[in-house]
């Protein structure tokens, strides 16, 4: 094969000569090894900015203990295991370390998975795996704390049990219409708040309407007790609001107002929810137990667009890589 290759490019221009020898050191060698190193470095100095310390129980007390694959690796005198910079991240043990930073491009361009499974020659369990890891390592670096003036809407979607056997209601295909009209307990309400830095929380919250002590249990912690809440007219808000003491303005789109006093409105919350909708409509239906960690997949991109393409990828491979997080294959079958 590459015989024929090199014998038929003696035939092309000098600059399709040029063009041909960039696409195959594109495709066998994606990423150059100094820039591999360099990230790695990153990941160490990020991981262990206080000093190294055993990512399995905490302690201070470890020591070098040789090298793997160039790779350096460290003793806990504590509790005897080893570990090395990338173990208990997303990619510990991975057979494909060369394509860690193709797969965060695609993640950062919000890639399915068959495109994620062609493009990189693996099997598409393996691109659901590796994104699930990805993600779940992103989620437990939490949320920021929302202050100021933070707007809060909810938005629904349909219950989606895809890969599931269905026993709770009659099984449905994708663009058919719900057996309940309006909002029900088949949707489920996804409760979204920001305020005006640009932090931001979305997170699922129950079927149905949503009650004030759900709102709480989504929001109620990362929402600064000096904030003033800015929401629609609904009850459940209200009672949300009085329930942790806050100020609360409404906005009534009964009335058609859209801004109240010159600056208070839902207008940030509400065009996420339309972006949003728009993203995930590429994935064909999202599975609702996964729900979460989409939603925090897109939170993460909209936090980061205002970056550099080569930077978000950066920002998130070292994001995913910062805490100690171990996440199976087998615990995300068992989710």
């Amino acid at each position: 094969m590459w015989t024929k290759v090199y014998e038929n490019a003696n035939e092309l221009s000098v600059q399709d000569q040029l063009e041909l020898f960039n696409a195959l050191k594109k495709d066998l060698f994606p990423d150059q090894p100094d820039k591999i190193t360099k990230l790695l470095n990153r990941i160490r100095e990020s991981r262990f900015n206080g000093g190294i310390a055993c990512v399995h129980c905490g302690s201070t007390s470890v020591k070098r203990n040789g090298k793997y694959k160039t790779r350096q690796r460290f003793l806990c005198k504590d509790c005897n295991k080893t570990f090395n910079d990338m173990t208990n991240t997303p990619f510990s043990g991975s057979r494909y370390p060369e394509k860690w930073i193709k797969f965060m491009e695609m993640m950062v361009e919000g890639y399915t998975l068959p495109k994620i499974a062609k493009r990189l020659d693996i099997h598409i369990s393996t691109a659901f795996y590796w994104r699930h890891k990805v993600l779940y390592s992103l989620r437990s670096l939490d949320f920021n704390q929302l202050q100021g003036i933070v707007e809060s809407d909810e938005t629904f979607f349909r219950e989606s049990m895809k890969g599931r056997k269905v026993t709770h209601r009659n099984a449905k295909k994708r663009a058919t219409k719900d057996e309940k009209r309006g909002i029900s307990d088949l949707k489920i309400a996804v409760v979204v708040a920001q305020d005006r830095n640009h932090n931001m929380i979305a997170l699922k919250a129950g079927t149905g309407r949503v009650k004030a002590e759900e709102i709480d249990s989504v929001i109620g912690k990362y929402i600064d007790s000096k904030s003033l809440l800015c929401t629609d007219t609904a009850t459940n808000y209200k009672k949300f609001a009085k329930l942790k003491g806050l100020q609360h303005e409404t906005i009534n789109d009964h009335k058609k107002q859209r801004v109240k006093k010159d600056i208070y409105h839902i207008q940030n919350v509400n065009n996420f929810h339309s972006r949003l909708k728009t993203w995930l409509r590429r994935f064909q239906g999202v599975a609702t137990k996964y729900l979460d960690n989409y939603l925090y997949w897109f939170r993460w991109l909209e936090i980061d667009k205002h970056l550099s393409f080569e930077k978000q990828v950066e920002q998130m491979l070292i994001s995913a890589c910062r805490k100690s997080n171990k996440t199976t294959v087998e615990f995300l079958r068992a989710v």
